[in-house]
């Protein structure tokens, strides 16, 4: 099957994708941490058409963190900042329609590998640099037993319904070049630097920004370069080292935060216990996307998982793709018998069962599977389906909350496989993931999975922060306390998930804060007017309001992994701890971790590596993985207790529980400029960068242009005034708004036919005429003064967005009867943002022409000058609102 390549294609019904002239990844390699930027650019072949948009699709390796988002635009280069999703979307169109150079970044919400860019204004023969920077966890290989990092490079077909419009491209010509330098601990020495992938040159004790530095054995460089600038597969690098199996835990400060600081604990168990007899079934993915080389990696992965099982363990096997089927209809006894049956069927596989429909046949095993024995499943799957989430939820609802004795370990098969299918399917199933390529030797990793599945379980894992004894007994030197005694302060992550709910900012639906006490409203006051003091209902498409009234709680040790998964000597976890300014000021001197097992308790006390400089690498890898585990509904939050009845927060707020979860998610990303599901990169021009003679041409109004965008808004309000009078009508009575509104003659027309009539009419209005003119009125040339004046209430509230503002254009500035060049004069002296302008012209219009209609545009004005406040406060819109009355004679 052919792969979806990234690239950047236009959004319009052609779908043309732009020359990639030039690409270069370059990635810097820490330890068990990875940086790598991402530079590819693409330029508009036409030198005289721009382009207003184009799209932009690509794959990341699952659970990096985008961290910095570049786009250089012609001359122009535009600097990405992470906010709330719908906001980032938002301020995207907004730049688009001013005419600014502007650039999203989203991650697709049902798969978290895949991101798309969406690029807006795009000049003639420009070209366009795209400059993504992501940090990321190493994954351990247990075939090299070293570190395996991955430049996924396709987008493949996946099963199911596509959550974007991904077409097939064919990316060619131009450059590509991936360099990766390998910087360990000066103690370190490394033996091996591969790739399984494709032919690399390696320099060994030299790195590429150092050439001329001393040469050392815990350093080197890799450089892939190629005519073509595309990959045919995933590129990988192995990296193999001494001393990469030693637990470690590093604490870093924030550079810009006060008092926050990040721990990450690199843990890797090495114990002896007893081995177990787990039932262990194979999920083979029998579906069309495993033909060619995938099902033979399949048939032979089954063949080596099959002859290393022990004697007497309860096995089976699962074939699907649209469906599914069991070798036996209950796990077999292992014997000699069993075997050679297993191994015939693993022969005869074959890559013919349809679809890749894979949440059946694991629910069918956990379904059947022996309750008095624990379960190891193992799946081996290229991970080509979209429907991600439903199958994550599942698993969590069936292990995870439970604590059921099963573990999901998942190979992944062949070149473009999805790295989010398989590690979010084992971080659920509490096993872990490994891939293997075509090409690639997969004994060791086959193997060293088998041995993860017989290991014991060991249960409830726990973190603890001890603190140096010294700083202690300096702070209460004060207090009665003899010098011997051996006083640590220890802090648990546990400690901080019972809270009081009336100690919580925002607890009480409404309220500001819920220890604040609420004054009694009375049901009878005389001053209120019902007509005029009637509050506009609470705009519940912005963050804020979505997250009102929620309770707001930020532990002061935050876990992620919140629940920590089982260990296993043959990979390597992390666990990261972001310590927020409530937790000890006291310096962290060791992190202990303690287990259970029905072998006895384990622990293991870790000393803590404190950074000499601040950063943010730690605190970024730590949030994106606390803002993976909400996304895939796990997380610390799942866990949080109200102390005075110890009700769970998701079973005492059910109904806005997922509220709850998203906005942790988006405090998370903005805090720490982590992208993910519910929060994007948005690029936008600022003020200061546009040209003056641009900004005119932005506000000077283009009636063409725009005339499409005022139709199809003032169809939705005349469609939904006119209700009931038919819709042929109702969109008729819109189109006829329309045209008067551009018509030449509205302003100031002095005809004396008896059609003819000015903006603001040439007679006053019939009392009720508002209320009781038919819709054919609605914007009608021909007609009375009467009519001619609710034409034009009616043409300013149907140019009006549903957000509450209108937008600049040349329809608007016709009604409100102001000069467009004295408009664009005032707007560029006053730095005005031109929504915000066009807001003010209207409402200064009604209110001064149209005071005597103020039943008809009451609240409409009031949702605006909400709009108003919260995009520029409440001060300032009496500012702006004097200035524009100015204009509006």
């Amino acid at each position: 099957m052919t792969s979806q390549l990234y690239g950047l294609r236009t959004t319009d019904s052609q779908r043309q994708s732009l020359p990639l002239v030039n690409v270069e990844a370059h990635t810097v390699i820490l330890e068990t941490i990875s940086r790598t930027t991402l530079t590819q650019t693409y330029l508009n072949p036409s030198a005289s058409d721009p382009i207003p948009e184009l799209r932009y699709a690509f794959p990341l390796y699952d659970g990096v963190s985008v961290v910095g988002f570049t786009c250089r635009i012609g001359s122009r280069t535009i600097v990405g900042q992470v906010k709330e999703r719908q906001r980032a979307k938002k301020d995207f169109k907004d730049a688009v329609l001013r005419g600014d150079k502007a650039a999203l970044l989203e991650q697709l919400p049902s798969a978290s590998d895949v991101f798309t860019t969406t690029v807006g204004n795009i000049p003639a023969g420009a070209k366009v640099v795209v400059e993504i920077t992501y940090i990321g966890e190493l994954k351990h290989d247990a075939e090299v037993n070293g570190v395996r990092f991955t430049i996924p490079t396709s987008i493949m077909p996946r099963y199911g319904n596509h959550p974007v419009e991904l077409s097939t491209q064919s990316a060619s010509g131009g450059r590509l070049q991936v360099t990766v330098d390998v910087v360990l601990a000066q103690s370190n020495v490394i033996q091996k630097v591969q790739s399984p992938s494709h032919p690399i040159t390696v320099a060994l004790g030299t790195t590429s920004f150092a050439p001329n530095a001393d040469a050392a054995l815990s350093k080197a460089s890799a450089t892939l370069c190629l005519g073509d600038a595309a990959l045919d597969k995933d590129f990988i690098i192995q990296v193999v080292s001494k001393d990469t199996g030693v637990p470690t835990a590093i604490l870093e400060t924030h550079p810009t935060i006060p008092n926050q600081r990040a721990l990450m604990a690199t843990l890797v168990p090495k114990f002896a216990l007893p081995a177990e007899k787990p039932e262990v079934v194979f999920i083979c993915d029998c579906s069309g996307s495993m033909q060619g080389s995938n099902i033979n990696l399949v048939r032979s992965a089954l063949k080596v998982f099959l002859k290393s099982l022990p004697v007497g363990i309860k096995f089976n096997i699962c074939y699907f793709g649209s469906s599914y089927s069991f070798l036996w209809p209950k796990s077999a006894t292992y014997s000699q018998t069993t075997l050679d049956e297993a191994i015939k069927h693993a022969e005869r596989i074959s890559a013919d069962m349809g679809g890749t429909e894979m949440f059946q046949p694991i629910k069918a095993t956990l379904d059947q599977r022996y309750k008095d024995i624990p379960l190891a499943v193992m799946l081996l799957t290229d991970g080509e389906i979209w429907n991600q989430e439903s199958l994550f939820t599942y698993l969590n609802k069936e292990i995870i909350e439970p604590k059921a004795p099963i573990r999901v370990f998942t190979l992944g098969i062949g070149n473009g496989v999805s790295h989010a299918l398989i590690e979010g399917v084992a971080k659920a199933g509490n096993g872990f993931s490994q891939s293997v390529g075509e090409g690639e030797k997969m004994e060791g990793k086959v193997v060293r999975m088998l041995k993860a599945a017989l290991t014991p379980h060991v249960s409830d894992y726990t973190l603890e922060v001890k603190y140096t004894s010294s700083e202690v007994k300096d702070k209460d030197k004060d207090m009665d306390m003899d010098d011997d005694d051996d006083f640590e302060i220890v802090e648990k992550v546990v400690d901080g998930l019972n809270v009081k709910v009336d100690a919580v900012d925002g607890a009480r639906v409404g309220s500001k804060s819920a220890s604040t006490e609420m004054k009694p409203i009375s049901l009878f006051d005389p001053s209120v007017d019902p007509d005029s003091d009637v509050a506009a209902p609470e705009d519940i498409d912005t963050d804020e309001a979505r997250f009102a009234g929620l309770p707001m709680v930020t532990p002061k040790l935050l876990q992620s992994p919140h629940i920590i998964p089982p260990l296993y000597a043959f990979n390597r976890t992390n666990v990261y701890l972001l310590m927020t300014h409530q937790s000890s000021s006291l310096t962290p001197k060791s992190v202990v971790l303690r287990g259970v097992s029905r072998h006895g308790p384990l622990e293991i006390e870790i000393p803590i590596q404190i950074l000499d400089t601040p950063g943010e690498t730690i605190h970024q890898l730590g949030a994106k993985s606390a803002i993976a585990e909400l996304e895939q509904g796990r997380g610390w939050i799942t866990q949080l207790k109200d102390e005075s009845d110890g009700q769970l927060f998701r079973q005492k707020y059910e109904s806005r529980f997922s509220d709850m979860v998203e906005r942790e998610a988006v405090r998370l990303g903005v805090q720490f400029q982590v992208g993910g599901k519910w929060c994007s990169f948005v690029a936008t021009e600022t003020r200061k960068e546009r040209d003056d003679d641009a900004t005119l041409n932005e506000i000077g109004v283009k009636r063409s242009s725009r005339l499409s965008r005022v139709l199809s808004s003032a169809k939705g309000v005349f469609s939904t005034a006119s209700r009931g009078t038919g819709s042929s009508r109702a969109s008729f009575a819109a189109e006829e708004s329309i045209a008067a509104l551009c018509a030449p003659n509205t302003f100031g027309d002095t005809s004396n036919s008896p059609g003819a009539y000015g903006a603001f009419g040439s007679a006053p209005s019939a009392p009720g005429a508002l209320g009781s003119a038919p819709p054919a009125g609605f914007g009608s040339i021909a007609g009375t003064a009467a009519q001619g004046v609710e034409a034009t209430v009616y043409g300013i509230v149907g140019l009006q967005t549903f957000e509450g503002y209108w937008e600049w254009q040349e329809s608007l500035l016709s009604c409100v009867g102001v000069d467009p060049v004295l408009a664009a004069e005032a707007v560029k002296k006053h730095g005005w943002d031109l929504r915000v302008a066009a807001t003010a012209l209207a409402i200064v219009f009604l209110e001064k022409k149209k005071a005597s209609e103020k039943d008809a545009w009451e609240l409409v004005v009031e949702k605006a000058k909400g709009w108003m406040e919260e995009q520029i406060g409440a001060s300032e819109v009496v500012v702006v609102l004097h200035k524009a009355s100015e204009l509006v004679q």
